[in-house]
């Protein structure tokens, strides 16, 4: 008899564990990194429920039963499953330091497996809250951002900051951002940074490195590289002219009298991007998810070391490369190559890419867009190569040249107009 109480007894716990399992599943879901996004909402049910079964799933059944995937699906060629689970990661990293931070148990998903654990977690000491990664990181982000804002109310502050006659208005270009309700958000291209311990110092240095700028590169890294201690650092670094772009930007929206919101592109998923109107600042390497967005445009871009790169498009039946390039033993001249697409959403969302290779390039590419008589120059230009129309959408490439940092002169070499139903036939390539 006392067998089959101590059982019993032992179920009944198991049960009730079982129970705030599924609770905790369900504050996760509902929670704000969460909700609204149905894909990361399935796959991370879909890893509890193997998990409440004892299987471990692989790389391939998740992409089949998950994100429905053929038979022809290859993991070497196709990275998806991978950057989902890194995203996965983040997501519930984030999650624990804000809407969770008060749940008894944990769940984790190692890095390099796809079999979620869950853990009892320690009580948080709210003497050395300080000391928690978990707590200082969320603090560093709101830091970063907060600085851009400040930096933005400052320049508003100070004694009618922008001369009026100068701030564009009425721009053909701008219009359909402010007409149509949504939130409208400015998307950093950051860089990815990782921690290497250094075992001759002594100690960890963080790391950015220009060949490795994304999750396969670090993970391709590491794989080749298994005697070095790395781990991939949660928050990117942003680039040096990301704050003058923004203050520049910030001409246009007062303008027109709407806010922005500022994110960056290591931080969100290609969900993010619907019901938002999404201009983008940044090196093309940077893009990230938003790579899809520019797939089906006429130009293909290359990045090479060092802030350089080609770009290599079709004209009059003949292929022609540009490249960006320097030579900083002889001199910080550049020739940088920028582009300014304005792209259609799927649901009457708009989007702004501004890319480059160097920050040339970005800078002069935003002061075309946020100077009045430059965006009035760009406009007529535009008209003039488009047989007398204004499109909604369009494709413009340039070539900017200049001192580093300080750019003098844009050229447009390409322009061509985009169609609204640019994506309709369009399907993600495999990677």
């Amino acid at each position: 008899m006392n067998g089959i109480r101590q059982d019993f007894k032992q179920r009944l716990m198991m049960d009730n564990k079982q129970d705030k399992y599924k609770a905790m599943l369900t504050r996760i879901l509902e929670s704000s990194q969460f909700n609204g996004s149905e894909l990361y909402q399935n796959l991370l049910t879909y890893l509890f429920e193997a998990y409440q079964s004892g299987y471990a799933p692989k790389e391939i059944s998740i992409a089949h039963d998950v994100f429905k995937k053929g038979s022809d699906f290859n993991s070497a060629e196709n990275p998806s499953v991978r950057v989902h689970m890194h995203n996965l990661r983040n997501k519930l990293n984030l999650y624990y330091q804000s809407e969770g931070r008060e749940d008894e148990f944990q769940l984790t998903i190692p890095k390099g497996h796809y079999r979620i654990t869950i853990n009892k977690r320690k009580s948080v000491n709210k003497e050395s809250v300080l000391n928690s990664p978990r707590l200082v990181l969320p603090l560093i982000v709101l830091l970063a951002v907060s600085t851009l804002y400040l930096a933005i109310d400052k320049y508003r502050y100070q004694k009618s900051h922008y001369n009026v006659d100068s701030l564009p208005t009425k721009s053909c270009i701008w219009d359909h951002f402010f007409n149509n309700e949504m939130q409208n958000s400015i998307i950093i291209g950051d860089f990815l940074i990782f921690h290497e311990m250094d075992e001759e110092l002594g100690r960890v240095r963080r790391i950015q490195d220009y060949q490795i700028n994304t999750e396969d590169e670090l993970e391709n890294f590491i794989r080749t590289h298994p005697r070095r201690n790395i781990a991939e650092f949660p928050l990117g670094e942003i680039p040096h002219n990301s704050l003058f772009n923004i203050i520049d930007l910030d001409k246009v929206f007062q303008a027109y009298q709407h806010k922005f919101r500022i994110s960056f592109s290591s931080e969100i998923d290609i969900d993010y991007i619907k019901g938002h109107n999404v201009i983008y600042i940044g090196e093309f390497k940077n893009l990230r998810v938003l790579s899809d967005l520019i797939a089906t445009l006429p130009f293909h871009y290359q990045t090479l070391p060092d802030w350089m790169g080609t770009i290599s498009f079709t004209q009059n039946d003949s292929l022609i490369t540009l490249k960006a390039d320097h030579n900083w033993e002889v001199s910080r001249y550049v020739e940088d190559l920028g582009v300014i697409a304005k792209l259609p959403g799927q649901n009457h969302e708009h989007y702004l890419m501004v890319m480059g290779f160097g920050y040339n390039s970005q800078m002069k590419m935003i002061d075309i867009l946020s100077n009045k008589t430059a965006l009035r120059q760009f406009e007529t230009q535009i008209i003039e190569a488009n047989d007398g129309k204004m499109p909604e959408y369009f494709f413009s490439l340039f070539k900017v040249v200049g001192f580093d940092r300080a750019s003098t002169t844009a050229t447009m070499e390409l322009f061509q107009e985009i169609k609204p139903d640019i994506y309709q036939h369009y399907t993600a390539p495999t990677k």
